[in-house]
């Protein structure tokens, strides 16, 4: 089966066309001034690059948040006007979770963290038990401090695996309050298309029609607080 594969919940941005589980090709950058501007122009490149017609894909993935409101809203409501023209059937992906795939098998528990602001971060931390991923502590947005005392609170004897753009303003306090912490290099800090796609191949049984696809936000929307009754 083929699978286009999307990521916008952050200032980066990804997209990835998977056969059988094969990469076939993947653009991700560093930093998108405007998704709603960027997408579909480098979806339909790459289609074009892979001499893929847009009949021929039989499922979309695409990453759910938490993350970037205004990113996640865009990216979903593409996927979902393919998804409808298509007759087609996607899968949510955890931003989370696909950010972790980065290090897909790592020995060592591995901490995404997103800036969600307000001085507080979307965060979660896994393991691999075999060849699957867990969690060993669940997604959530809290302070940087309450999740280094969930970390502290497991007592690891390992190291912890740190990546994502909150360590851009979290580094060092991640380095103060978790030792030894690893800080991913700078081209694993981005969620990459490749592993939304991948995820959905091994969760395919939660496909569902794009009617159903929904964000995970973690928190309420600014505008959802300013229009909260008093």
């Amino acid at each position: 089966m083929k699978i286009a594969a999307f990521d916008t919940s952050s200032n980066s941005g990804s997209i990835a066309l998977l056969e059988d589980r094969r990469l076939i090709c993947e653009l991700t950058v560093a930093f998108v001034a405007a998704h709603s501007q960027w997408l579909m122009p480098r979806f339909d490149e790459l289609l074009k690059r892979s001499g893929w017609p847009i009949e021929e894909i039989g499922l979309f993935a695409v990453t759910t948040g938490p993350g970037s409101f205004t990113g996640l809203r865009i990216g979903l409501s593409a996927v979902k006007g393919l998804a409808y023209a298509m007759n087609k059937e996607v899968i949510a992906v955890s931003t989370l979770k696909a950010l972790a795939l980065n290090y897909r098998y790592s020995r060592f528990p591995v901490c995404p963290v997103l800036d969600a602001r307000k001085q507080e971060v979307y965060s979660a931390l896994y393991g691999w038990e075999g060849e699957s991923i867990v969690e060993l502590i669940k997604e959530c947005v809290s302070p940087p401090d309450e999740l280094f005392s969930r970390i502290k609170s497991l007592g690891l004897s390992t190291p912890v695996i740190f990546l994502g753009n909150g360590l851009k303003v979290y580094e060092k306090a991640i380095r103060d309050n978790v030792q030894p912490a690893i800080i991913a290099p700078e081209p694993l800090m981005y969620v990459k298309a490749v592993n939304v796609g991948l995820s959905a191949y091994e969760d395919i049984a939660s496909a569902v029609r794009p009617s159903r696809l929904t964000p995970a936000y973690l928190r309420k929307s600014e505008a959802e607080l300013k229009n909260k009754p008093a």
